[in-house]
């Protein structure tokens, strides 16, 4: 018998497995839990269900999927808490998954909406998606969504829909175990300051290679960094003639740890770089070279003003960092494109004491370069001025102290 516990999380009350009682007060949910929820994923659902509403005021949605469901809570929200009437399948391999997912449904009587299903991910969303195929498909795993991925875009309607996926397995995305990236992900990682911002690069671009596979482009819509994963939204649509034009937000970042200096090469121009531009006289660090991985837009800025209008009002509904992280990456979008530098680990590579971030980038703006906060890292900016002008910003901001 499951020892259960009754949940709230936004405008639902749930049942699952206590996550207490299952991993000794650690708090921390383990894959052999009999049925799976994590609570430290509460800030993933909110912007779940915020850019799920925001994607609804542009585009309708008839029938939405989440192929690994464990109790059911990220659907049952989308369900309650965003507008329209569209229907949710669930599935999941766990049997108790499935009766706990149908325990909930009955008692949030959503029996005429929502439906589960014990199977396999991957052979469930190829046969369930057969007689109509999914607008939203959800892949939120225990680790890395990408066997998930061929299966997914298969599934999905070829009119367009929106994909969400979230990944885990961080220490192969951080450049902890590169060649672990390359066989999942089809990309080097390696270990930078930003490495959380590769990351999602390395999750888009292989599922942008999967997607044209089978002749369907992507379309970044947002991107969350936050805590232990990253998680990406993005507009599928069968297009093979924007696929093939997409082939140039393909490219290769290179990173030289002794001046900070990253440089964006895309894939099809590559033979034109011989050497990097490093950014400190004498520099002769060791270059390394992320990638393949996704090189283009990491935000869509239509989707970004309809969330930001729909925020406050579930402000009660969400975690307080919702609306505040929402700000930031309205923000940081007109700079997605340029690798953001963390200030911290620029001053601790030259001995500085870190001005405070409001005042390094005024000056960059007085200097006549954008700059802006970045949601990744509470430390780090984006910009367009180069790093060797940063750090001349911040060596001459730290002296005057």
């Amino acid at each position: 018998m499951i020892v259960e516990k009754e949940y709230t999380e936004g405008r639902i009350t749930f049942v699952s497995a206590d996550v207490d009682y299952y991993t000794e007060n650690k708090k921390q949910p383990t894959a052999d839990m009999p049925v799976f929820m994590n609570p430290r994923m509460r800030l993933n659902r909110d912007f779940s269900v915020l850019f799920l509403s925001a994607y609804l005021e542009e585009d309708a949605i008839e029938l939405i999927c989440e192929p690994l469901a464990g109790c059911g809570v990220r659907t049952l929200r989308y369900l309650i808490e965003c507008e329209g009437t569209f229907d949710a399948v669930m599935f999941d391999a766990n049997p108790n998954a499935i009766e706990t997912i149908n325990k909930n449904i009955q008692h949030l009587e959503l029996s005429d909406r929502a439906r589960a299903k014990q199977g396999d991910a991957k052979v469930l969303l190829l046969t369930e998606s057969r007689a109509k195929r999914f607008d939203y498909v959800d892949v939120d795993p225990f680790g890395t969504p990408a066997p998930y991925l061929n299966a997914s875009i298969q599934s999905m309607s070829p009119k367009g829909g929106l994909l969400a996926l979230t990944a885990t397995d961080m220490a192969a995305l951080y450049g902890v175990y590169p060649r672990v990236s390359l066989r999942k992900y089809g990309g080097l990682s390696i270990r930078t300051p930003f490495s959380h911002e590769l990351a999602v690069r390395l999750v888009i671009g292989h599922t942008f290679t999967v997607a044209g596979a089978n002749d369907y482009s992507i379309a970044p819509l947002a991107v969350l960094s936050t805590d232990h994963y990253v998680r990406i939204w993005l507009r599928v649509k069968a297009d093979r003639n924007e696929a093939n034009r997409q082939v140039d937000d393909m490219g290769l970042v290179m990173y030289c740890p002794e001046c900070m200096h990253a440089e964006v090469i895309p894939l099809r121009t590559r033979q034109e770089y011989s050497k990097i531009e490093h950014q400190k006289d004498g520099c002769s660090g060791k270059i390394g070279t992320a990638g393949p991985l996704w090189i283009g837009n990491l935000y869509d800025p239509s989707i970004l003003s309809a969330a930001e209008r729909i925020a406050p009002e579930m402000e009660d509904v969400f975690d307080k960092r919702v609306i505040r992280l929402m700000k930031i990456m309205i923000d940081e979008s007109a700079l997605d494109t340029h690798p953001f530098i963390d200030i911290h680990a620029l001053c601790d590579l030259h001995g500085l004491v870190p001005p405070k971030l409001t005042e390094i980038i005024s000056t960059i703006r007085e200097s006549g370069h954008l700059a802006e906060r970045t949601h990744f890292k509470p430390t780090a900016i984006r910009t367009n001025a180069k790093v060797g002008q940063v750090t001349e910003i911040v060596t001459n901001l730290a002296g005057a102290k």
